[in-house]
């Protein structure tokens, strides 16, 4: 048998055995998703469609309001009409019971999203084998998704609908874009159908959270400057570049953003900037970067040296990578810091999380490129220890087992397991029952509910206010046809 042939079945187990892991890990997730229930703004932003639904029973109609509303709000209150549209259009529009599909809806989309993103790069940029490329992605999603920050990241991530909307759906639009602007480029087949596709994905990724389009086009920008330098002419990418470049500005123009920035004050522009840089190290090393993220990068470094001996590409540039790298990552975080002056929300930190978890795996398999190919020089073929990948799978299962012991939602899957067995999500899901057949009582006009008892460090979000008048209790009373709602006062208890 070949070394060629050895090395071939190697790359198979590694992604079969990376792929099986992380679906695995998923199944916790998936199951407490059955216990997931809607608040806050799935129940104001989707008031429109729940309306239609019950009027027409067409979930068309209910899509039409969530393109109604992202015009209102583009005039009223927000410029990025994507995220608008489908935040306006929460799965608990056709009924409370379907609002568990949204965990699964946001999964699946960041599981395709980023597989589809990292097998173009790879195999399209780097030369990888297929095999390798798909070993990689199983092995970055499994950590980006069990090593979310703990709190409130984990939760608006993928338990409230709304929020991982917002950022989890149009950041996976940017790396499909991403993605197919490389497969515009190498592909002849279907070019004009893909240009356009990528083209319409451009423009509804610039009229996406503010974080995800300025990343995207930065590196949109970047890439058609450099083919332009090199090649001396304009590259394939320009046109959906444009597009991009299109529904940004027509996102950061819009009339609502007048409104909102009349209420809400955020940093000047250096400030921000400065804040950003700074919140790289301080956030995503000091503080996210764990054990498992070594050895992520330590499983993945004999892959990127095997692609590095067969790729095109000369990685003559490492110092301008890293700090494009650096650069992006903390662009990431620039929009919400300069608009709001805050980064608090978990939807923020989980966005900024996992965009930099990408750009780290990326620039590891560059800067190792440029240590084969520039710095040793090395063109052998050496195969690497057998003991080397047991070695790092016991060393991650037996520190993984340790840190759950002492904190046991140190990952996602454990914290889902607690939440499934210690009996918190089925009381959480109980209190939610009796608060609907409440609210859905037409003999009920003056609705006053209990606190809630269980609240789920995965599943809960926010509760009501005492004050009837508060915006949630209104847009509460609003969806369920009720004069008001609130929670029951202290005193009452």
């Amino acid at each position: 048998m070949s070394s060629n042939t050895t090395k071939k079945e190697a790359a198979e187990v590694l992604k079969i055995g990376g792929w099986v892991l992380y679906l695995l890990s998923l199944l916790p997730l998936l199951l407490l998703a059955f216990y997931d229930h809607p608040s806050a703004d799935d129940i104001n932003m989707g008031f429109a469609a729940h309306e239609a639904f019950l009027r027409t029973g067409n979930p068309l109609a209910s899509l039409g309001e969530g393109l109604r509303m992202a015009w209102v709000d583009y005039c009223d209150w927000m410029g990025y009409f994507t995220s608008t549209a489908l935040m306006s259009v929460p799965p608990s529009v056709f009924g409370e019971s379907v609002y568990p599909a949204g965990p699964f809806i946001l999964i699946a989309a960041l599981t395709a999203a980023t597989t589809f993103f990292l097998r173009q790069l790879l195999t399209g940029i780097a030369g990888m084998d297929k095999a390798s490329a798909m070993t990689v992605a199983a092995a970055t999603l499994l950590i980006s998704v069990q090593s979310l920050p703990a709190g409130m990241a984990r939760v608006e991530a993928f338990y409230w609908y709304c929020s991982g909307a917002n950022y989890i759906l149009t950041y996976c639009l940017g790396l499909c874009f991403l993605a197919l602007m490389i497969l515009c480029s190498a592909s002849d087949r279907r070019k004009r159908l893909l240009t356009a596709l990528c083209c319409l994905l451009g423009f509804l990724t610039g009229g996406g959270n503010y974080m995800t389009a300025l990343s995207v086009t930065i590196v949109s920008v970047t890439a058609c400057a450099w083919l332009w330098f090199r090649r001396k002419k304009l590259p394939s990418q320009c046109l959906p570049t444009v597009f991009l470049l299109a529904g940004f500005a027509a996102s950061c123009l819009a009339p609502g953003n007048q409104t909102r920035e009349a209420i809400v004050e955020g940093y000047g522009a250096v400030k921000s900037i400065l804040i950003s840089l700074y919140y790289v190290p301080d956030l995503c090393i000091w503080q996210w970067t764990r054990f498992e993220h070594i050895l992520l990068l330590l499983f993945l470094a004999p892959i990127y040296w095997q692609a590095a001996g067969k790729s095109r590409l000369t990685f003559r540039y490492p110092l301008p990578v890293v700090v494009l790298a650096y650069g992006l990552t903390a662009a990431n975080v620039t929009p919400p810091l300069y608009a709001l002056a805050d980064l608090s929300a978990g939807r923020l930190m989980a966005l900024f999380y996992l965009q930099y978890l990408l750009l780290l795996v990326l620039t590891e398999g560059y800067l190792i490129g440029w240590l084969r190919k520039c710095v040793l020089e090395y063109t052998g073929s050496r195969a690497m220890p057998r003991w080397y990948y047991p070695a790092l799978i016991a060393a991650f299962a037996g520190l993984s087992l340790l840190c759950i012991r002492a904190d046991r939602d140190y990952y996602m899957t454990s914290e889902a397991i607690l939440e499934l067995t210690d009996g918190s999500a089925s009381a959480y899901r109980e209190e939610n029952r009796e608060r609907l057949a409440i609210l859905t009582d037409d003999t009920q006009s003056e609705v006053v509910l209990k606190p809630y008892a269980n609240r789920p460090a995965l599943l809960f979000y926010s509760d009501l206010s005492e004050d009837p008048e508060d915006w949630k209790c209104i847009g509460m009373a609003r969806y369920y046809h009720k004069k008001s709602v609130q929670l029951l006062l202290e005193e009452s208890q």
